[in-house]
């Protein structure tokens, strides 16, 4: 009767030890959200205390509800913690925005130099550039029904037809000033931070990945930048958001080196044959580039702010670098709808600006080339409007088939329509349904408008 009570007993310390792991670890994810999100909006964007706290965290968890936070102004940070479990703290740096702090962290590079603004030409509804082939009145027809969309949450509508703003509007409390979180948008940079390496020689997207991790494991050293650019590297990783065991909350919420949990992850496919959205390889390629431009003696920290932000005249762009001072090249990028606005003005120059070629002439026909197991729908680091073959329809039905946009959590979008010359941003905070099915619509009726 002992042996059994004993078998108990140790059961149920086992099971509530199991139990507290669990929660420690729903804890830790949802203070490390909290904290590098509030951290970010207030120091970095720099919205209003309240409005982020009672804004940001509604509709995601109840665990939300329970969380507890403290801010240092003085200090520039955030610490959140659930009744004393996973505590989490996120710290400001100027340049660098919020880093979760794991551990020690290195020293920081010193801020980069400031990227010069350039203006936007104006073509807006009454202004004396308003062009008579575009019909102001559609446009603000559709931006009426977005805004008024509670469900949408849209923050952010900017329109830009020929390298003019000829439609922008905002919520309350955002306005051209204010940097917006990329969400996945912040792959589409990756991208363009390769493309530009690639325009130097540094990379050929052809060739194997040097990951260290892959040294001795020839399936893994086979991977290629354009696998894990096109999301077909084959190597598992999990991207369940509402699992704080997954790779990606892991990943985003609790690791000190984000490139690292893909690197580790076992491959499951021949690398090129089988497609799976992966934030986890988009964080591997920023590790990698950050090792390729310093092998070659190239200021990783400053690369992108020289090689594309300041000969476009983007002067809001920050990515948000993980504890070893790797950008989260998946998720974290702040830029104002302006500045995203001009980031998709380059694609639709083939990588051409004022300043001069930034990325390799064909460019921007690559990351819009669908990847071969994908279906259609996925280039490089680039989602597009292509209908699937086995029925499946366009993400924006009236929009061309070559199209394509960055495309981020609740509702990020940068709408990139060549055929006519045209760029549209749209952020928002559409929480608890699928944004693309509410914002296609608002797309759609602009792309119409301008014809």
């Amino acid at each position: 009767m002992k042996r059994v009570l004993y078998a108990v007993a140790a059961l149920v310390v086992a099971g509530v030890a199991a139990i507290l792991v669990f929660a420690n670890q729903v804890a830790a994810v949802g203070a490390g959200y909290m904290a590098k999100v509030a951290c970010s909006e207030i120091f970095l964007a720099h919205r209003p205390e309240r409005a982020v706290m009672e804004g940001e965290f509604r509709d995601i968890s109840p665990v939300f509800d329970y969380l507890t936070h403290r801010i240092d102004r003085a200090g520039k940070s955030v610490r959140v913690s659930l009744y004393g479990l996973g505590r989490a703290k996120a710290v400001y740096r100027d340049g660098y925005g919020c880093t979760l702090a794991h551990g020690a962290s290195p020293a920081p590079p010193p801020p980069p130099a400031p990227v010069r603004a350039a203006a936007m030409d104006m073509a807006t509804r009454g202004s004396p550039a308003a062009r008579d082939d575009i019909d102001y009145a559609a446009i603000d027809r559709a931006m009426d029904a977005a805004f008024n969309d509670a469900t949408a949450a849209t923050r952010a509508i900017l329109v830009v037809k020929d390298g003019a703003i000829i439609a922008e509007r905002y919520a309350a409390g955002f306005d051209e000033t204010t940097p917006f979180l990329s969400w996945s948008m912040a792959k589409s940079v990756t991208a363009s931070m390769v493309g530009a390496a690639v325009l130097r020689g540094l990379v050929d997207v052809n060739a194997p990945a040097p990951v260290p991790e892959w040294r001795n494991d020839a399936a893994r050293a086979a991977i290629t930048w354009n696998d894990l650019l096109q999301m077909q590297s084959g190597l598992a990783f999990d991207e369940t958001y509402n699992d704080p065991q997954s790779d990606v909350s892991k990943m985003l919420f609790r690791a000190r080196d984000a490139g690292a949990v893909a690197a580790n992850r076992k491959l499951e496919h021949a690398p090129g044959t089988f497609w799976s959205y992966s934030s986890g390889a988009t964080n591997l390629i920023q590790r990698t580039l950050r090792d390729t431009l310093e092998a070659n003696d190239v200021d990783y920290h400053a690369f992108a702010r020289e090689a594309l932000f300041n000969p476009i005249g983007a002067a809001s762009f920050v990515l948000e670098p993980d504890p070893s001072g790797v950008f989260i090249g998946s998720s974290f990028v702040y830029a104002t709808a302006r500045d995203w606005a001009r980031l998709g003005m380059l694609y639709l120059g083939d990588g051409v600006s004022r300043a001069g070629r930034l990325l390799p002439e064909g460019w921007s026909d690559y990351v819009a080339t669908p990847a071969s197991a994908s279906d259609g729908f996925y280039g490089a680091q680039f989602w597009l409007n292509r209908p699937g073959k086995d029925g499946r329809p366009q993400y924006i039905p009236g929009a061309p088939e070559d199209a394509y946009l960055m495309a981020g959590h609740e509702g990020q979008y940068v709408f990139i329509a060549p055929d006519r010359n045209l760029v549209i941003v749209r952020t928002g905070m559409t929480r608890g349904v699928e944004p693309m099915p509410l914002v296609a619509p608002t797309l759609a009726a602009i792309y119409a408008a301008v014809e």
